[in-house]
Parts: structure tokens; C-alpha cells; sequence
């Protein structure tokens, strides 16, 4: 997984250096102690004591110790100590002086002055300061300056005091396969539509008439080349008959369920398909399949005109298609009869079939040539046949997903692949195939995002699915939150 970049900074308790005890400056005369830096959200918090019990401070001079924190280029120094000795801090005192280092940054953080005075003296040091993000990486400096009865600073050295450094939690994220359960029957089915021309109230089958041999012999060989499919059995055929709405709606549901048995009646003569096995239903007038066609060829004036009427609740069929007729001009009803009427009129026909089971190396042959044939259980059993991860092995689990693309084993599982090879937007393709109320589904959307860098989605779908009770969810989540936060360490730099 990549580590997971995000620019939100949660707060953070102040962290205390683990130091040693005092950090020598001025040459050795002085020390800086109990050192920590700490951040607590947006401020930079430093604090120490400095033991200037062998600092050397003329009478006239004033001693200038100034915190800094450099890094990425950039610095910023913090308000100084100023130790003064016995004259300057008594000019100072009468006399109201501004600090040395007066300057507009420090307006508001005025340095804290002392006297040197003799013997022990030890002076505390506390500061806060706005964090900025170049501050992630620095290091925290006394820059020590002096001055006399010349005010001009002299520069006595920098002693770097500590380093400033940013850690994340590398989240461990976990990402459970499923095995998909077995499909004891393998059942399959081809839904197709037949257009054969009758006579005007008739129901016969006349082969010969207008376009009805290439109809007839598309419907014949479609069922012919699944019923000499060694590997296919065929277990029925549905037969669903429609008419158009001229006429009066029952001779028209008379006239599809005739037309229908007529169909029914052919293929079981030219299949030597059992007829008793050809379910036939007369589905009567085909209002929705009307409409369709109007709202899709017909232009907008006049397709208003017609849908007023087919959307017209308070109408029985038969009013529908008298109000039909009754359109102004004549022209409109004469374009629906010879132009959307005759498509309405059709025999939808559906052959179900079943698939023979397959040994596993007749399934490592079929899943390249004809994959549709196999269960997705077979599928399963043709990777697991292959050590995980091989190219084998994808191409097997890859194809479950393209054959089953509604099963929520293979989508979680191809997306599996696509995530480990840092395909996150193929992953979530697949997974939007499927179905994507299930929380394992779910949970792995947030797995794809987290890995392409979108945190936000990534909490959304693992709040989601961990509310759903997912394991993984609840784990990946509290990962996810344990890495935003930024954590600040440092280290005495001796």
C-alpha cells in the first residue's frame, strides 16, 4: 500500500524531549536545560531553564540569547533573553529603553530582560509560537549575541539545542477474499425476438409470406445451436406473444396468445423439441413498447399529441386507440400504423438451458474458450488450481468478474488483483458492477480509494460499511485514523 499522504494536523499533546540534562552554550559558561518542544494543534511550544551561574556579564554589557527554528529554507527567531549587566540593566530600568532586539515581529512578545547577578541564577524560558508547515522537519538553535556601550550587536555563535521531526502511522490495512458459493444446476438463457408477418386476423404460420423465411430460420437456429451443444441441455422455451393496439383489446389478446401457440407449434415440429416443454403466453396489446418508440422517432409537437393520450390513466385501452384514430391531422394515426405498429407485433421468445458440470482440466480449457459455460465455482476452481498471484491465476479471477459481474465474490476478489497491481480506478469499476449496498463491497471501495489517495472517500466507505457491522471496515478505519494523525518527535542534537 502507498503510505497515505493527508494535510489536516490533528492536535497532539506536547511531546518532552528525552534529553540529556543540560546543553552547554556560551562557550561553556552557561547551560540550557530541561529543554522540551512541544506542539499542541496549531501552536509551537518551547520551554527551558538556562543556568548562567558561570556566565561572565560586564557591567555595561548585555548578553542577547535567541531562540530560533530554521528549516526548509525558512526561520523565525523567538523572543530573546536578555542579561543584562549591573549599569545597563539600571539604564534600561530608569531610562524605560526599548528591548535591543526590539522589532515588529516581537510587538506583542516582549523579551524577558534579567540582571546577572552573582553567584547562582537560573533563568525560565517559555514561548508559544504559530506552527507552520516548515516546521514539520527543522531545528531549534540559541543564537547568542552581545553588546556594550556600542550598540551594535557582536555575534558570539549559534548552538543548534534540538531536532524537530514529523512521524505517521503506517496504516496496516487488511483486504478479505471471499469464496462464492456453489452452483449445484448451472442455469443459462437467451432472450430473443421474433418478427413473423400474419394475415390480418390470422394466426397461421405462412413460411413464405413477406419476410417470414429468414425470421423463421433466424428462431431455428438459434434453438438448433443450443440444443447440439453437447454441453447444453435444453430444460424449456417461453414464448411471449404481442399484437398492436388496433383493434379491440380481447380479440388482441386472443390474437397473441394464437400467434404465440402457432410459433410453438413450428419450433417443436422443426426442433423435435418436446411441445409440452414451450410455455406460451399471449401478452395482448403493446402499450410500453409503443411509447418507447414514439418518445424515441417520433418529433416533439406530435409526440406530445400521442403521449397526452397512451399516459392517460382514466382510459381503457380500447378508448386509448379510439382516441388515437381521432388525432388531427389523420396523418398522425396513419404514421403510427404503418410505421410503429407492425414492430409492436412480434413473438419474444426465451430458450433456458442447462450446462453440464466440468472436470477441472476440461474447466482450464473452457474459461479461455468459452468461459460463459462455467459456474463461477468452477472458475474459483480453475485459479485455486494455479499458485496465487500468477498470471494464470489472474486471467481466471479477472473473467469470473467480466462472466459474473453482479457476484459480489468476483467483483471483491478481480478488484483484489487490480488494487495489488495499483489499478484503483479499474478496482472501483468493478466493484460499481455488483452490488454496491453489500458492506464488503463497500469496504473495499475504501480500500481502492485509500490506496489512489482519496482519504475522504476512503472514511466515508469504511464509516459505511463498519456500521454495517464489516470487519475489515471497523480495522481499516481505525487505521486510517491512527495515520492522520501527526505525530512530532524530537531529539537533542548534541
Amino acid at each position: 500500500m502507498k503510505r497515505l499522504i493527508y494535510t489536516a494536523y490533528t492536535i497532539i499533546a506536547l511531546a518532552a524531549a528525552s534529553a540529556v540534562s543540560a546543553q552547554p552554550i556560551m562557550e561553556g559558561q552557561a547551560e540550557v536545560k530541561n529543554l522540551s518542544i512541544g506542539r499542541n494543534g496549531s501552536q509551537l511550544t518551547i520551554d527551558f531553564d538556562i543556568d548562567v551561574t558561570h556566565l561572565e556579564v560586564g557591567a555595561d554589557e548585555t548578553v542577547i540569547l535567541t531562540p530560533t527554528i530554521e528549516g526548509a529554507g525558512q526561520s523565525i527567531e523567538l523572543p530573546s533573553v536578555e542579561l543584562m549587566g549591573r549599569r545597563a540593566y539600571m539604564y534600561y530600568r530608569r531610562n524605560d529603553e526599548q528591548s535591543i532586539t526590539s522589532s515588529p515581529y516581537y510587538i506583542d512578545r516582549a523579551p524577558k530582560r534579567a540582571e546577572r547577578k552573582s553567584g547562582e541564577q537560573t533563568i525560565d524560558y517559555t514561548t508559544s509560537t504559530a506552527f507552520a508547515d516548515w516546521m514539520r522537519e527543522s531545528k531549534v538553535s540559541i543564537k547568542q549575541n552581545s553588546c556594550g556601550c556600542d550598540p551594535e550587536l557582536l555575534a558570539l555563535g549559534t548552538t543548534p539545542m534540538m531536532q524537530i521531526t514529523h512521524e505517521r502511522h503506517k496504516p496496516q490495512y487488511v483486504l478479505s477474499l471471499i469464496t462464492p458459493e456453489p452452483e449445484p444446476i448451472k442455469t443459462r438463457s437467451e432472450a430473443m425476438s421474433a418478427y413473423i408477418n400474419f394475415v390480418v386476423n390470422k394466426y397461421d404460420i405462412l413460411e413464405n409470406f413477406k419476410n417470414n423465411a429468414s425470421e423463421l430460420s433466424s428462431v431455428i437456429e438459434s434453438i438448433n445451436k443450443v440444443k447440439q451443444d453437447a454441453d447444453f441441455t435444453i430444460t424449456s422455451i417461453h414464448i411471449d406473444g404481442w399484437a398492436s393496439p388496433e383493434g379491440s383489446m380481447s380479440h388482441n389478446q386472443r390474437l397473441s396468445q394464437n400467434r404465440a401457440n402457432s410459433l410453438a407449434d413450428y419450433i417443436a415440429q422443426k426442433t423435435h423439441f418436446e411441445r409440452s416443454k414451450i410455455v406460451v403466453d399471449g401478452r395482448g396489446e403493446d402499450w410500453d413498447g409503443l411509447r418507447e418508440l414514439v418518445v424515441k422517432e417520433i418529433e416533439a409537437e406530435t409526440q406530445a399529441k400521442i403521449l397526452a393520450v397512451i399516459d392517460d390513466s382514466t382510459l381503457s385501452l380500447d378508448e386509448k386507440d379510439a382516441r388515437l384514430k381521432a388525432l388531427v391531422p389523420p396523418t398522425i394515426y396513419r404514421g403510427l400504423l404503418n410505421d410503429l405498429y407492425p414492430r409492436l407485433r412480434r413473438n419474444d421468445y426465451q430458450i433456458e438451458y442447462s450446462v453440464r458440470n466440468f472436470n477441472l482440466e476440461e474447466a482450464r480449457q473452457v474459461i479461455k474458450s468459452d468461459p460463459s459455460k462455467l459456474s463461477l465455482d468452477e472458475m474459483y476452481r480453475v485459479a485455486g488450481s494455479y499458485p496465487k498471484g500468477s498470471a494464470d491465476y489472474n486471467y481466471a479471477m479477472l473473467v469470473a468478474a467480466r462472466i459474473y459481474p453482479a457476484a459480489v465474490a468476483a467483483a471483491i476478489d478481480a478488484a483484489s488483483i487490480q488494487i495489488n497491481n495499483g489499478e484503483w480506478d479499474a478496482a472501483l469499476q468493478t466493484l460499481a458492477k455488483s452490488d454496491t449496498s453489500d458492506a464488503r463491497i463497500i469496504a473495499t471501495q475504501g480500500y481502492a480509494y485509500a490506496g489512489k489517495g482519496d482519504v475522504e472517500k476512503a472514511r466515508a466507505a469504511w464509516e459505511k460499511a463498519a456500521a454495517m457491522g464489516n470487519a475489515d471496515a471497523k480495522h481499516n478505519l481505525a487505521e486510517l485514523l491512527k495515520s492522520l494523525e501527526d505525530k512530532m518527535v524530537t531529539k537533542p542534537i548534541n
